[in-house]
């Protein structure tokens, strides 16, 4: 097999350091002597940690939207994770904030609403115990709540810092009026809900809570038992549990779980489709402006059989895993047709959304 080009990334950066982070980033990654390295982290580390206790969360997220690259960005992203779970020198304990994302993927004939609290949080916390996520006879509280990613995405990085250091005990849950998040299932559809949680961890003792928990029975046991406590009688639902993760690393992968399964019902379905028609299906891969990337499966020789799927880029993604994730998964459906576009598209053309068919291509263009 021939090997793919690669996607461009359709990403813009400044190419200029504008903040006193960017600068202190770029010393460190410009840094090779062991020594000053530790002396420039410590450096950065300050500068962080100076904003998140004067509640500047605006200054932090200037920073990482206008970064001069991408190596710059991945090291605040790294150091904001690592400041904010990292609990300060001289205390007992400090409260670990975390979510556990979970997708959702549901089907119904007709409409019905998930509700957006589960009738039953003792028995999951319970389950996670029994599998070592959670530690038997730790201070650890889970919300029974179903919460959206808009408002775990509202609370500001100070916030999260302030909850770590105050925090006494898990059982009051997090002092923030969240709100329950059902959702509306209209024939069928990839969700996202997290549960929120805290758990107190004692100074210099075992980890209370197994975050990032490898796959496992535990995962097997709490997907069941999701089904069990939302299940409906008109619905098909698989619900999808990730591990427990601080907060800023459940975003991530919560957005990133729920987008490869909506790519994997999307060619899935798109594919069977295309074949029931009798077409042979050509998927073409290509990155836009607005930092999208889009795939479409279309039929070779028809312009009028095609289906397109979005992947809006996080700041963090990296498009050549993507890129390889949805040709890995194409291939598991096996097709093998797969056209790769070098050159960053618009993402309107004719006045609606742009999807390059495969019947508008070049028939030399690189394929797999």
């Amino acid at each position: 097999m021939q090997a793919l080009a690669p996607l461009p990334d359709p990403r813009a950066y400044s190419g200029a350091a504008t903040h006193p982070l960017h600068h202190l980033a770029q010393a460190l990654l410009g840094e090779r002597n062991l020594g000053q390295l530790v002396t420039k982290e410590a450096a950065l580390d300050t500068e962080m940690k100076k904003l998140l206790s004067n509640s500047d969360d605006a200054a932090i997220t200037t920073a990482l939207a206008a970064v001069p690259d991408m190596a710059t960005l991945k090291i605040l992203s790294e150091r904001l994770r690592v400041n904010l779970e990292q609990a300060p020198a001289g205390q007992n304990q400090h409260a670990v904030i975390f979510a556990l994302p979970i997708v959702l993927v549901a089907g119904v004939r007709g409409k019905h609403t998930i509700a957006g609290k589960l009738p039953d949080i003792g028995t999951i916390q319970a389950l996670l115990v029994q599998h070592g996520v959670i530690q038997a006879g730790a201070d650890v509280q889970l919300s029974s709540k179903l919460i959206d990613r808009d408002q775990l995405l509202a609370v500001q990085p100070s916030q999260l810092a302030r909850w770590r250091d105050a925090l006494q005990y898990a059982s009051g849950g997090l002092p923030h009026d969240f709100k329950e998040a059902p959702i509306q299932v209209d024939g069928d559809g990839v969700f996202l809900r997290y549960i929120v949680g805290i758990a107190m961890q004692p100074h210099n003792a075992p980890a209370v809570i197994q975050l990032n928990a490898a796959p496992g029975q535990w995962a097997l046991a709490l997907t069941k038992l999701l089904g069990e406590q939302l299940k409906h009688d008109a619905m098909t639902l698989f619900p999808l549990p990730r591990a427990p993760q601080a907060w800023l690393a459940a975003l991530d992968d919560g957005r990133i779980a729920q987008q490869e399964i909506r790519f994997q019902v999307f060619a899935s379905n798109t594919l069977r489709k295309l074949r029931e028609t009798g077409e042979t299906p050509v998927a073409v891969l290509s990155c836009h402006e607005g930092a999208e990337l889009r795939v479409t499966l279309g039929a070779e020789k028809n312009g009028e059989e095609w289906a397109g799927f979005i992947w809006p880029l996080g700041p963090l993604d990296r498009v050549e895993a993507l890129q390889q994730m949805m040709v890995e998964l194409l291939r598991e459906c096996h097709h093998d047709d797969i056209r790769v576009l070098g050159e960053v598209l618009p993402q309107i053309k004719d006045n609606l959304p742009y999807f390059p068919l495969p019947t508008e291509l070049p028939t030399a263009l690189t394929r797999h």
